[in-house]
């Protein structure tokens, strides 16, 4: 009986066929008021002139989170940031070039942060807002709301992205099943408002903001208006009373009454997941 060694030096890697790998990035931020991705506009085949998630194929050498975190940097100019892996998308026909699965991420980056350009294979990138996604509403209790919560359909409705350029792009009209892929991230995000601190990566400084500047991140990820007392009273029960935010003082240099500056404190065993 040979070897584990003899059977590894003779064995024949054409046997199997071999699927390409993907990585596709969803960058995700919040920018005047408003949930926001990163899209860029395709300078090759297929689907020139498209407009697409940036992303990539996986190298030999690297790990898809490797892979990933490269191309955050290579597309927002960001590090250490949130970044989780979303789902594998591996319908048979999804590119038509051959076999190409690919293993989608989140990333939640501050705008203060972003520094995106048109990378190699793109001749334009910008940010897109979100809208035009049909929701079902299921009654529970939620950070979100302390009457209802709004989950995303979806196999319902089209997206519709609009830059502040003027592009409008439906979701029909993104390359490959990019459509499907943000609907999936869209429906992730705001399913984890409820129980993970997601939010927070949005935050320019988490160091220092407002339950105002909290607010209007979680109304942009859900896609409505928040009631003011509710929110603030369910943030301050299972944060503020958890200790996982504290209180640094007065806003300085606001016009009117100031608002009370927070301190976000991550749990490790709870930030994201």
């Amino acid at each position: 009986m040979q070897s584990e060694q003899q059977y590894l030096k003779t064995y024949d890697p054409s046997l199997f066929e071999h699927p390409s790998v993907t990585v596709d990035i969803l960058i995700f931020t919040v920018a005047d008021k408003k949930l926001r991705l990163l899209l860029i506009k395709r300078n090759t085949y297929p689907f020139w002139g498209k407009w697409a998630v940036p992303g990539g194929f996986l190298r030999m050498d690297e790990s898809a989170d490797e892979a990933a975190v490269r191309r955050i940097y290579e597309e927002a100019g960001v590090k250490n940031v949130h970044m989780e892996q979303l789902y594998t998308f591996s319908a048979v026909d999804r590119d038509p070039r051959t076999r190409v699965i690919s293993i989608a991420y989140l990333a939640t980056v501050p705008f203060s942060r972003l520094q995106y350009s048109a990378g190699i294979g793109a001749d334009d990138a910008s940010l897109f807002s979100i809208d035009g996604v049909t929701e079902r509403e299921e009654v529970t209790e939620s950070i979100a709301d302390a009457d209802s919560e709004k989950a995303l359909d979806p196999s319902s409705g089209d997206l519709l992205l609009t830059a502040s350029e003027g592009i409008a792009v439906r979701g029909a009209d993104l390359a490959f099943d990019h459509a499907e892929i943000i609907r999936t991230a869209v429906r992730r995000m705001r399913g984890k408002l409820n129980y993970t601190d997601l939010a927070f990566g949005f935050l320019n400084d988490p160091s220092s903001f407002t339950l105002t500047e909290l607010r209007i991140i979680h109304e942009a990820i859900l896609g409505h208006k928040l009631d003011i007392g509710n929110f603030r009273r369910t943030i301050k029960r299972d944060y503020e009373a958890a200790g996982r935010i504290v209180e640094k003082g007065l806003e300085k240099g606001s016009v009117g009454r100031p608002a009370m500056l927070y301190s976000y404190i991550q749990d490790p065993a709870r930030a994201f997941t």
